[in-house]
């Protein structure tokens, strides 16, 4: 893949990555504090769970395989 300012490129993906962390933490504290209000979004809050979990491990695992070159 040609990317023409990769640089750039690398920090965004990076703070995608730190971006999604972040949400992760929030929504977990967020459970934690209301657990009553969770009930009703609970099959959303495990999908957004699998799909930021997936990214940020997508990430970081290609950050590695790319660092080995």
């Amino acid at each position: 893949m040609e990317v023409p300012n990769k640089e750039k490129w690398q920090k965004n993906r990076r703070y995608m990555a730190w971006f999604a962390l972040l949400v992760m933490a929030v929504v977990t504290i967020f459970i934690l504090i209301f657990p009553n209000h969770v009930k009703p979004a609970e099959s959303i809050i495990v999908t957004i769970y699998l799909s930021l979990s997936g990214l940020v491990g997508a990430y970081f695992g290609f950050a590695k395989l790319g660092g080995r070159k």
